[in-house]
């Protein structure tokens, strides 16, 4: 085999990889991902929703499952960062609802990542009651992921 079909092995096997990674994340097919999408059927009041972790092996956290196939793969930010390191929601009313950004652990308590949630704008909603519905929803979401590998491995 000569350098440059070695090469050109090499590089069609990294592509591959990357397709199968990026179809599965993209069709659902991975807990994280299915998870979002039953959490966002279950509830009529969420606009968007992601999951951000740190993938075993890598050091930088990143959005694993979205309702926006464009988020997959983006570093988490400030928010993501300020949640996980205080263990608190954050949460930021905007002009068309509310953007909340909450650790999230798995059924253990153990912290596993962050969730973002973007709530729908309803008359009557609080700061306070923006953190109660949070509060029901990562409950909710807990109680179904026994581990952070849970969460990369294909969903059934």
């Amino acid at each position: 085999m000569t350098v440059k079909s070695s090469i050109l092995a090499t590089s069609v096997v990294i592509c591959s990889v990357m397709m199968v990674c990026l179809s599965q994340a993209q069709s659902g097919t991975t807990n994280a991902q299915q998870l979002v999408n039953s959490t966002v059927r279950k509830n009529a009041d969420i606009a968007g929703l992601e999951i951000s972790a740190t993938p075993a092996g890598k050091t930088t956290c990143v959005t694993i499952a979205a309702t926006e196939a464009k988020d997959l793969g983006e570093k988490c930010d400030e928010d993501e960062f300020a949640a996980l390191k205080t263990g608190k929601p954050y949460v930021e009313k905007e002009a068309d609802g509310y953007d909340v950004t909450a650790p999230l652990h798995d059924e253990s308590g153990k912290l596993v990542g962050t969730i973002g949630i973007d709530f729908k704008l309803q008359s009557g909603q609080t700061d306070a009651s923006i953190l109660q519905r949070t509060s029901e929803i990562l409950k909710q979401l807990e109680s179904q992921i026994p581990s952070k590998e849970f969460l990369f491995q294909s969903a059934p």
